[in-house]
């Protein structure tokens, strides 16, 4: 969510902000979106949406037992 437009009940219309995406302090999209109408009525609500990949790849790798995990684990840790 970008952008929240809302009516409260003393009839004044509030606008939301965009914050920067590690700021401090609660999220008033949050607030406002799980209020169930309670702080107001939402009237125009503006979302930022991205494209979905066409595939992702995903990998594994299996060993023989716990104890050869471990010491690979190791190994690249000290890496």
């Amino acid at each position: 969510v970008i952008h929240i437009k809302m009516v409260t009940p003393r009839g004044i219309v509030e606008k939301s902000c965009q914050v920067p995406r590690m700021s401090t302090g609660p999220d008033i999209h949050h607030f406002i979106m799980g209020s169930e109408g309670t702080l107001g009525v939402v009237t125009e609500v503006t979302i930022k949406i991205r494209p979905v990949p066409e595939y992702q790849k995903y990998g594994s790798v299996v060993f023989p037992n716990f104890e050869r995990g471990v010491a690979c684990l190791r190994e690249v840790a000290k890496q």
